[in-house]
C-alpha cells in the first residue's frame, strides 16, 4: 500500500510553517492528497444561568472566534501559494475536547503530520501528538520546529527494542521509504538470549527489511552512560539521516510524564523527522 492521504495538523499560520512544508514535501514525493486541518482552540468556559449565556463569557467567546477566524484566513493565504493544492479544513472544538477531536481526524488519513514543541512553547504540541499517536491507530509524522524542506525517507534511523510498537513503526515507515533508501536498525543495550530481542539483537528485523529490497546496516549499540534518545541521535548525526523512526510510548504516559521516557525525551529534542507509531 502506498502513502496517498496525508493530514496537518496546525494550530498556527505561521508557528506550523515546518509541519506544512514537511506534509506538503511528502505529499509531493508520493503524490498524495494533503488537507491541512485548522484547528481553533476555544479556551473560554461555556457558563449558563437561568437567563441564558452570562455576559462576560459572551464576549470572551465572540473574542476568542475572532482570533482563530483570523488564522483561518492567514492560513487559507499561506496554503493557497502552495502547488500541489492543499486542502483547507477549518475546525473549531472547546479545550477539553481537543484530544478527541484530532484523534478523529488523524483516523481519516494515512498519516498525520504534527510539529515538534519547541523548548519555549510545548502546549498544546505535546498534546496533539499524544492524541493523534494513541487515539487514532494511524501513524504521526513529528515535524522539528526549524526543518528544512529536502529528501525524506532516503536514508533512516529505526530505534529497535524489538516491542509491538517498533514493529508497527517500522513497517508504517515502509510507506516513506523511497526504493534505494539506507536503513540503520539501532539496538541500545540489547542483550543476546533475551526474550525479545533472542540469540542475535535486531538480526531478524534487518533480514525482514533487506527481503523488501532495502539497503540495511544493523548497529548493536552500547549506552556508555548516554540515554537511549542521546545515542540514536548520533547514528542519526553519524549517518546524515534524514527520518527518525520509533514505535511510541511503549510505557504509559503517565510512566512517561513521572519517570521519563524515549518518546518525551526525543519530543523535546526533535531535530529531524521523526515517525512515531503505537
Amino acid at each position: 500500500m502506498q502513502l496517498k492521504d496525508i493530514i496537518v495538523c496546525v494550530v498556527s499560520a505561521s508557528v506550523d510553517a515546518s509541519a506544512i512544508d514537511l506534509g506538503h514535501q511528502i505529499a509531493m514525493d508520493c503524490d498524495a492528497h494533503i488537507a491541512c486541518s485548522a484547528i481553533g482552540i476555544l479556551q473560554s468556559p461555556v457558563l449558563y444561568t437561568e437567563f441564558g449565556m452570562g455576559a462576560a463569557p459572551v464576549g470572551l467567546l465572540n473574542h476568542e472566534n475572532a482570533l482563530i477566524n483570523r488564522f483561518f484566513a492567514e492560513l487559507k493565504e499561506v496554503l493557497d501559494k502552495r502547488f500541489p493544492l492543499i486542502e483547507l479544513r477549518p475546525d473549531k472544538t472547546y479545550s477539553p475536547n481537543l484530544e478527541s477531536r484530532v484523534a478523529t481526524i488523524a483516523r481519516y488519513a494515512d498519516i498525520a503530520v504534527i510539529r515538534a514543541p519547541s523548548k519555549e512553547e510545548s502546549h498544546p504540541y505535546i498534546q496533539l501528538i499524544e492524541a493523534a499517536l494513541l487515539g487514532s491507530g494511524r501513524p504521526v509524522l513529528v515535524a522539528p520546529v526549524d526543518w528544512n524542506p529536502g529528501p525524506i525517507g532516503r536514508k533512516i534511523v529505526i530505534g529497535w527494542d524489538a516491542s509491538a510498537e517498533a514493529a508497527r513503526a517500522m513497517h508504517d515507515a515502509l510507506l516513506l521509504t523511497s526504493e534505494d533508501a539506507e536503513v540503520s536498525i539501532v539496538t541500545v543495550d540489547a542483550r543476546s538470549g533475551s526474550l525479545d530481542h533472542g540469540d542475535a539483537p535486531g538480526l531478524d528485523i534487518a533480514a525482514h527489511l533487506a527481503r523488501h529490497g532495502l539497503k540495511v546496516e544493523l548497529r548493536n549499540e552500547g549506552s556508555l552512560g548516554r540515554s537511549t534518545h542521546e545515542v540514536l541521535m548520533q547514528v542519526a548525526t553519524d549517518t546524515n539521516a534524514d527520518l527518525m523512526v520509533l514505535g511510541g510510548y511503549r510505557h504509559s504516559r503517565l510512566q512517561q510524564s513521572l519517570f521519563g521516557g524515549v518518546t518525551r525525551s526525543m519530543l523535546r529534542d526533535v531535530r529531524l523527522p521523526l515517525l512515531l507509531s503505537h
